[in-house]
């Protein structure tokens, strides 16, 4: 096989394995609504034209309008804002971030084929399989940290090739993604020192140093016209408010950028910190620095000449600007800032494992530095990809809650309703984080946008939607979770005929139900039952679902009764025997009677997961703090049997 078609072969192979490993890691992102940043940024591609896009970031925070332009495009070529061609877009990047991190990897560190090839694998898959990179690619909104992370790449692609080739098209190539990078991100500025790293490290020359250097200073000339761009382009903060970090938050930015570096170590943070009671910080050194300098000792020990030295200038030059001028609470709850560094750690890792590997001490015919490298590969490969993955389980329990919330939102707001929504999730992490720095969790709602973003951004059409909390009935998870609004003061959500929701949580799910509706319109003017003389049941009604009985009671309050009054909802067997109940105030538990202005009537819609056959309901009013039973009187003034009201079952057909 000659070689031409031999590495043709392999890059196919490259082409493949790099998709495969993007889908395997972050496929589900596909399946994700909008949510978190998207919710601010799609309204500000909506509010403004191409032109206006390039001119000011409105209320944003930061001037980025390359990735705005791009979902701006999309959006005027589809008709509407798609989150699967969206999410895709972050996915597509990332694979062939993985492509350039291995071209590079390959022309920079080696010439001969027997090397080039397993480091480009090698590269490829751990950059592809960083951990804390599950922030940047299934978030929509982080598309600017691929983004630069790309074009950084393409730009140094583009003048190793004209400094091979001598070709002014590669040149003027490079600087025009030179120009464009930091519009995407403000990383972008980094080429021209990163271009200098790169010629100080390369060992053999047909060149001066000097001129290499030279033409870094001539890289940097793009990020200087950008520069007064960004400073004078109109943002939601001064241009001129960024201040340098101080001691302590130097110290604490630079430990969790070093977290990021020793990845293949850091990962046991977590239990150092919780197991062990070692402070965070702490922690991160004690397994990082160690780890670092055997990493340095494996490089000079085997031989590395100045190329060695380049992923180690990597990660400092792309760590710089987020160490010094981001605040450690913005940081740790950031790791997409860590996608660029990721570039550096991959060929890191990829030299290390490598020299390792090329060990020629034998020891009963067999080279042991070879099997610990073919060993802890593996071992950091599936630590990495679980990690990930974990995270993507997170993304999934929240993006199913969104998709749920907006269904629910269009159908309420198609009959003239508003959405109310019991404690939707505003955020989901694990309960432990493996890192010892960082939260580690995934952010839906945050409390920056308006809450019916959660549904208009998802549709493309206003929505009436509106998120309250009660922290009361918050179940315990296996995870943490954030709840988006506040306590609910029902009287003052009165007047907008809402229809209610509530987010139920569960080990693998979270599921939105209606549990009613306020200022209902009765179906009939005869009450069903009437309970002391404040409180009626003017309509109950039952039926078989999927979810198994759903029970739904219309009550009129006349005079609000004593605090402790609230409902009893009985499922009996055919033989009388209650088999299950749902009992508690109104609308899940929230809206207690003795807090209903009188003349109010609202529907209260109850699930009760039981199935069989001969089952009967029975439904009425007790006081908690007695257990005594408020009397139930029919239309006619008859007394219930036992206080409570008999409600028609209706089986499924």
């Amino acid at each position: 096989m000659n070689i031409i078609r031999r590495e043709r072969i392999l890059w196919i192979g490259l082409l493949a394995w790099s998709g495969l490993l993007t889908l395997a890691a972050y496929g589900p992102a596909l399946s994700l609504p909008f949510f978190f940043d998207d919710f601010a940024h799609i309204p500000f591609v909506d509010a403004h034209s191409l032109p206006e896009i390039w001119q000011t970031s409105g209320g944003l925070a930061y001037y980025r309008p390359l990735a705005f332009t791009l979902w701006k495009l999309m959006y005027l070529l589809l008709g509407h804002h798609d989150p699967v061609a969206q999410h895709a877009v972050n996915l597509i990047v990332h694979w062939a971030n993985g492509l350039l991190v291995a071209w590079l990897a390959g022309r920079l560190w080696s010439r001969a084929e027997s090397s080039q090839w397993p480091r480009r694998y090698l590269s490829a898959t751990l950059f592809l399989l960083f951990p804390f990179s599950y922030q940047a690619v299934p978030w929509v909104g982080s598309l600017a940290h691929p983004l630069v992370t790309a074009l950084i790449l393409l730009s140094l692609v583009t003048y190793l090739k004209f400094r091979e080739a001598g070709r002014h098209r590669w040149a003027v190539l490079s600087l025009a993604l030179a120009f464009l990078s930091p519009f995407a991100h403000e990383n972008g500025a980094l080429i021209g020192p990163l271009i200098a790293a790169i010629e100080w490290t390369q060992p053999s020359r047909t060149e001066s140093l000097g001129r290499g250097l030279r033409r870094a200073i001539a890289w940097s000339v793009p990020a200087l016209i950008w520069f007064p761009i960004w400073w004078l382009a109109p943002k939601a903060i001064e241009a001129g408010s960024t201040a340098a970090n101080a001691g302590e938050a130097l110290l604490q930015n630079s430990v969790y950028f070093l977290q990021g570096v020793a990845y293949p170590i850091t990962w046991l943070g977590g239990w150092l910190r919780d197991a062990q009671g070692i402070n965070d910080l702490v922690a991160v050194l004690v397994l990082s620095v160690p780890l670092l300098l055997v990493a340095a000792l494996v490089q000079w020990r085997k031989g590395a000449d100045r190329r060695a030295l380049l992923p180690w200038l990597w990660c400092g030059l792309t760590s710089l600007p987020a160490v010094i001028f981001l605040t450690f609470d913005y940081v740790i709850n950031g790791p997409r800032l860590l996608m660029l560094a990721s570039v550096g750690a991959a060929w890191l890792w990829t030299d290390v494992g490598l020299r390792v590997a090329d060990s020629r001490f034998r020891m009963w015919g067999v080279r042991p530095a070879r099997v610990l490298v073919s060993l802890a590969v593996p071992v950091v490969l599936i630590q990495n990809y679980t990690f990930i993955r974990d995270r993507m389980v997170l993304h999934e329990l929240g993006g199913s809650a969104i998709r749920q919330a907006v269904a629910a939102t269009t159908a309420a707001n198609d009959d003239g309703q508003v959405a109310i929504f019991i404690n939707l999730p505003a955020w989901i992490a694990p309960a432990h984080s493996v890192f010892a720095l960082g939260h580690e969790g995934v952010q839906f709602l945050p409390g920056y946008v308006p809450p019916e973003t959660l549904a208009s951004i998802n549709t493309g059409r206003a929505a009436a939607l509106k998120a309250i909390r009660a922290d009361a009935i918050r179940s315990e998870m296996p995870y943490l979770y954030g709840l988006r609004g506040q306590a609910p003061d029902w009287p003052e959500l009165i007047p907008d005929r809402g229809r209610v929701f509530i987010a139920r949580y569960a080990p693998d799910k979270i599921v939105i139900e209606p549990v009613g509706e306020l200022s209902v319109t009765p179906s009939s003017a005869e009450q069903l039952a009437q309970f002391g003389d404040g409180i009626g049941l003017l309509d109950a009604t039952s039926a078989v679902s999927g979810r198994g009985v759903e029970v739904r009671l219309t009550w009129q309050v006349l005079e609000p009764p004593a605090p402790d009054v609230t409902v009893f909802v009985h499922l009996l067997d055919a033989n009388g025997n209650l088999i299950a109940q749902a009992d508690g105030d109104p609308l899940a538990g929230t809206f207690p009677f003795a807090q209903w202005p009188a003349g109010l009537i609202v529907r209260d819609q109850r699930a009760i997961e039981v199935s069989g056959s001969g089952l009967s309901l029975r439904v009425g009013l007790y006081d908690r703090a007695t257990g005594e039973r408020l009397m139930a009187l029919s239309a006619d003034g008859a007394p219930f049997a036992d206080n409570a009201v008999p409600v028609s079952f209706q089986p499924a057909p």
